[in-house]
Formats: C-alpha cells, structure tokens, sequence
C-alpha cells in the first residue's frame, strides 16, 4: 500500500525516477556491449566504455542522495545496494577486457533494479519496466505489437516527464569515484601542481618578497648603469643585468605577467572556440559548413608569422597596453587569440555532434525544449572532453610565445619585469670570459629557468588531466 503524500516522499519520488532512468540508460549501455561481445572484435567503443563508468557513477551518486530521505527500514537495503554498486564501479575501472567490463555493468543494472523492486512500490512510484509492461499488455490486447526497444525508451523518457528528466540531462556536482580518485596520485600531475602553485605563491607574495621602489611595480629597479653585469651579493641575490636591473624582481612580478598572458589568452580561445563550436556542431547544415570553412581559413595562418603580419600593419603599441603600466602590447595579446581559437571549436564541435544523436538530447526535443536551452542546459555540461587537458597544456605554450616576442623586442619596453625581456638583455653575455665560459650566468640561466618551469608544470598538469579524465587509459 502507498505511503501517504508528503513533501519528502514527493521529492524521494523524483530521486526514485531519477535512478530508474540511469538505471535504463545503463541497460540499453549494456546491451550494447553484449552485442559488440558477440561480433568478431572484442575492443569495446570509447564512447560505450566511458557512457557505461559515468551511469554507474550516476546511479552511485542517486542512491547516496537516497540514503537522506529513505525511512530508516529501507535504510539498510540501500547502503548494501551502493556497497554493491561501488564494487562493481571499481572493478569495471580497472576491467581490460570486455567480458569484465560487461560482467561488472550488469552488476550494477541487477543491484540497482533489485532496489527499485523492493523499494518503489513502498513510496508510490512505478518504475518505467512495469510502465511498459503495462503499455505493451494493453496494445497487444488491442491487436497491435509490443514496442520496439528504442521506440520503448523514447516512451518512457517522455512518460517520466520534465522533473523525472531535467536531473538527467543536467549533471549536477558528482563525488570523484575511487578509480578515478586513485589516478589523481600521478606522480607527473602531482608535479605540476607544484611546479605552478610554487608560481603562484610566488606571484601572490610578489609585493612581500619583492616591493616594488616606484608607482609602477612591473618596472626593475636598477642600482647603477654599469653595462657589465654584477654576480649575486646582498640585496641582489640573483644579481644583476646589464644596466643593473635587479634579476630577483624581474623573475617575481614577471610571474604576474605571465599568469596575466597565460590565463587571459587561454581563456579568451576557449570562450570563443567554446560558442563556435556549440553552434556549428548542434545546428549543422549550411551554417556549419560556413563555420568550418572560415575556421579551416584561420587555420591556414601559422600564429607567429600572422602576429608579425599584425605588428607591421598596426604596429607594437597601436592598441592600448593590455594593463596599465605592464609593458604587455594588447596587439600581441589579441593575435594569439585571433589564430588560436580554432583548435577548441573543433574540438567542441566534434563533442557536440557526438552527443546531439544521444537519447537525453531527442527526449529534450520531444518535450519541447528550445535549441538554445538544449545547448545550453543539455549539451554544454556533457562536452568538456578534452577541453581542461588543451587549456592546461596552452597556458604554458602562450607564455613561451609571449617570451619570444619579447625576446626579439617585438613587445615590451626597458626594464619590463618580464622573462623574455631579461633574455633579450642576457643574451650577450652567454658566453663569458675566455677563463670561465659561465661566469654571467645569472644574466640568462634564471628566466631560461622560469620559462621552462612554468611552461613544463603546466603541460604535466595537462598530461595529467589526460590520464585521468580519458577512460582509455
């Protein structure tokens, strides 16, 4: 017999609802795989493997929700339901062989659908199974067929209605699963998140551990005008550049600079590789087609010879500075991410199209859902696949560019507390006296140092990311 009506068991309904629905998606996942079992290849489809882990954990994050709102009788049977769940999770992440990955699928398939048969009834929620039971007895009374199976699902995603649908298609936060949470501990990831909060530790000391002497703290400070540069001694403990401007400064705000490069340019090419890509892959057609072809034509320009064609046309200090008094040319900044953005789109767009055939999105449809809210609401919290790793990995390469225009004196002023500035001035001092080939190397070996670090932490932590968001590895 029912329950009696209340708000809680009203919201225990739709959670009931929602973990039926992963439960279903999960099914039709796993026969799926049964079917590419049984064909001569056994190497299961990326998509299926990864659309398999993410249900399961779905379906783990339900139940946890449950665990709140279940009467303390029905308590037990959904703990021994999520311990079942999570085990069969943790060996479907480690599993390297399809017949695993199937076995521990419909593990979770079997547990979950086990609690919904003990459960359900008890709360007053019928579960999609007896729904179609019921569907399927009444049209074959009535002369006709049974549906088919993917008719079925679009019938049953439609009969649970918008609340019954929205959480599905609208990820919420998800706890990291244990397999995933165990490749966090990647030695080569791990040391990239030290490498750049050591940067940005020290980017955020900067005004401590070395205080600017002027209104303008992105300057050096110089002792003197002596050309030849001085070694390391107190007050200057890197030393000196020729000119005498303080190496130690140069490379503290230069990691401002950096981060202000880095991060800003990054941002701005995934903003809008991000909306291009989402329109051009979701609507298709002749609109995609034009995309493509002028993304196809950005392409064609290599970045730095498109930047040197923009200098000559605007010339180094024909937009405004990208901050007041950094010394960083916007005009550089602007053409990195004018050529640049094109490597997201694609990336976006292949994403978009991969997931626009999927049930979740033609049950929005169904219902009535506009394309900008499916795009917005639907699609865009399931396409960051790939997307961290790329941005992560060109935080690093943008500085490394910003330094070499810089370095060739294409941007930045004298005394630019920037790494690629403080190469430029370093440069002919590489090679030192006939007696020591390295005495100036503290002109040159700390921003080569710091170029590399930032630019090396960051492409790990991309790395890294890879290993962990990619269920191929």
């Amino acid at each position: 017999m029912a329950r009696v009506e209340s708000g809680h068991h009203e919201e225990l309904r739709k959670c009931l609802a929602q973990l039926d629905l992963y439960q279903h998606s999960l099914r039709l996942v796993g026969q799926k795989l049964v079917a590419d079992a049984g064909t001569s290849t056994t190497v299961v489809s990326d998509t299926l493997y990864e659309k398999s882990l993410q249900l399961g954990e779905d379906c783990s994050t339900t139940l946890r929700r449950l665990k709140d709102r279940l009467d303390a009788e029905d308590l037990r049977q959904c703990e021994s339901t999520l311990e079942r769940v999570d085990q069969a999770l943790s060996r479907a992440g480690l599993a390297r062989e399809h017949t695993l990955l199937v076995v521990n699928v419909w593990r979770v398939v079997e547990a979950v659908e086990q609690f919904l048969g003990m459960v359900a009834v008890r709360y007053g929620y019928t579960t999609l199974s007896d729904r179609m039971t019921v569907v399927e007895e009444e049209a074959v009374k009535a002369g006709g067929v049974p549906f088919a199976p993917s008719l079925g699902w679009r019938v049953q995603a439609t009969g649970a209605g918008r609340e019954a649908l929205r959480p599905v298609s609208i990820p919420a936060w998800r706890a990291i699963p244990r397999w995933r949470a165990r490749r966090l501990l990647n030695p080569g990831l791990l040391l990239g998140i030290v490498i750049v909060l050591s940067f940005v530790a020290v980017a955020i000391a900067a005004p401590i551990i070395a205080p600017p002497e002027g209104e303008d703290p992105y300057t050096m400070p110089r002792s003197s005008y002596r050309v030849e540069p001085e070694p390391p001694r107190a007050g200057h403990p890197l030393g000196t550049t020729e000119q005498s401007f303080d190496v130690f400064y140069g490379l503290v705000w230069g990691s401002h600079i950096a981060f202000r490069i880095g991060l800003s340019v990054t941002a701005a090419r995934l903003v809008i590789g991000l909306a291009v890509g989402l329109v051009s892959g979701y609507y298709g057609g002749w609109l995609d087609a034009v995309i493509m072809r002028v993304t196809d034509a950005f392409l064609a320009f290599p970045i730095v010879p498109a930047t040197l064609v923009m200098l000559a046309f605007f010339g180094p200090l024909g937009l405004a500075s990208l901050a007041a008094g950094s010394g960083v040319d916007a005009i550089i900044v602007v053409s990195l991410v004018l050529f640049g953005w094109m490597q997201y789109a694609r990336l976006v767009r292949g994403n978009v199209l991969a997931e626009r055939s999927k049930q979740y999105v033609e049950a929005a449809v169904t219902l009535g859902a506009r394309g900008r809210h499916i795009i917005l609401r639907h699609i865009l919290p399931n396409i960051p696949q790939g997307l961290f790793v790329l941005a992560a990995s060109d935080v690093g390469a943008m500085v490394v560019l910003g330094a070499v225009f810089t370095f060739l004196g294409l941007s930045g002023r004298r005394g630019l507390a920037d790494w690629g500035w403080m190469l430029n001035t370093g440069r002919n001092w590489i090679i030192g006296t006939p007696s020591n080939a390295f005495q100036y190397w503290y002109a040159y070996l700390p921003p080569i140092a710091a170029i590399i670090l930032f630019s090396v932490g960051w492409s790990l932590i991309g790395d890294g990311l890879r290993d962990v968001l990619d269920p191929r590895v």
